[in-house]
């Protein structure tokens, strides 16, 4: 993410920025940092596990339409509804942010486009290649309950894991 114009704010401002969003749907790049969910054999083998990765989206994307979008491009119905998130945990506060009811954690929720980079480090900041976790990560799901043949794919991160973000002409440094 080469970029002259960098900002620095931190994770209160960020959440502020997509509060206030008023820009309509954008694409971005975000870098981010996450600890994997693994299997409980690999959480031994991998102490302090964690995952730097990149990817393109789309922010402020309405889900239930790209679905009956790509319905529509299918030639389907389109008849799409977008259900609860998280069984109800989650509550929407705008097409951006998503707060967890229980822990009150913010996510921001975008559409992927492509993943740039998926890096995985253990504590000792060794690198760890996928070959050697693939056996240890759960099988991932993807929604089978939009009745298209290409998937829309909804993903949320919370907030506090993006480390930088590239989007509406200016990279946006979250600082700690």
């Amino acid at each position: 993410m080469k970029n002259a114009n960098v900002i620095k704010l931190t994770v209160s401002e960020l959440i502020e920025l997509f509060l206030n969003w008023n820009y309509g749907a954008q694409p971005a790049t975000i870098q981010y940092e996450t600890k994997p969910k693994i299997k409980k054999e690999g959480l031994s083998l991998f102490q302090g596990l964690f995952k730097l990765g990149a990817v393109n989206c789309m922010i402020d994307f309405d889900f239930a339409k790209a679905v009956n979008r790509q319905l529509k491009r299918e030639g389907k119905a389109e008849t799409f509804v977008a259900q609860s998130i998280w069984n109800g945990k989650g509550e929407h506060i705008n097409r951006r942010l998503i707060e967890h009811v229980e822990t009150g954690a913010k996510y921001l929720m975008y559409k992927h486009q492509k993943t740039l980079r998926s890096l995985h480090f253990d504590g000792a900041l060794n690198f760890i290649p996928n070959a050697l976790l693939k056996q240890y990560f759960y099988a991932s799901s993807k929604p089978t309950n939009q009745g298209t043949d290409k998937v829309v794919v909804p993903r949320t991160l919370k907030i506090e894991n993006i480390r930088r973000i590239k989007m509406l002409g200016a990279t946006y440094e979250v600082v700690r």
